[in-house]
């Protein structure tokens, strides 16, 4: 019977996290990612990488303040990308959430085909006629200048111009 590395072992479980990742089977990945966590150095690039994803199963999971303090002790990881990477992660994921803005919305159609969209009519908001300013339409058409004259007025006399000079040499 063939015996398999710890090392092996542990990059299987890593690869088999990360297909499940891709799945949304967070569940399953932190298991996959907690397993091979014991089997290689976390100091290393294979323990670094299987730790960032463990983070990020964490957070997909629901479990945000786990992936918190595991991107706080990575910080300090021997391995210059994975301390960029928990860094990074650790912006996200400490964040001040967004809040909505009252009376903001916006409707995204599910199209069932192409041809199926309607659009609905704008909501006219509720101001006062009154308070309303006049407005002024301007066009958004560029003004065409003729150039090409000024040019060639500009030609024209700088030839002159040339021609009176030679004739003084």
């Amino acid at each position: 019977m063939q015996e398999i590395s710890a090392d092996k072992l542990a990059l299987e479980l890593y690869q088999e996290g990360l297909s499940n990742f891709e799945s949304g089977n967070y569940q399953q990945v932190i298991a996959l990612l907690e397993r091979a966590r014991t089997l290689v150095i976390v100091e290393s690039d294979l323990g670094g990488d299987i730790l960032i994803w463990l983070a990020n199963s964490y957070d997909a999971d629901g479990k945000t303040e786990a992936a918190i303090a595991l991107c706080r002790e990575l910080r300090k990881h021997p391995v210059g990308s994975v301390r960029k990477s928990a860094r990074y992660m650790m912006g996200i994921l400490t964040a001040p959430q967004l809040s909505k803005l009252e009376g903001v919305t916006s409707e995204v159609p599910i199209l069932e085909s192409p041809d199926s969209y309607q659009p609905k009519p704008a909501a006219r908001s509720k101001v006062d006629d009154s308070n309303k300013k006049n407005i002024r339409e301007v066009s958004l058409e560029k003004p065409v200048v003729n150039s090409k004259n000024n040019f060639l007025w500009f030609a024209i006399i700088f030839c002159l111009l040339l021609l009176f000079l030679s004739s003084w040499a």
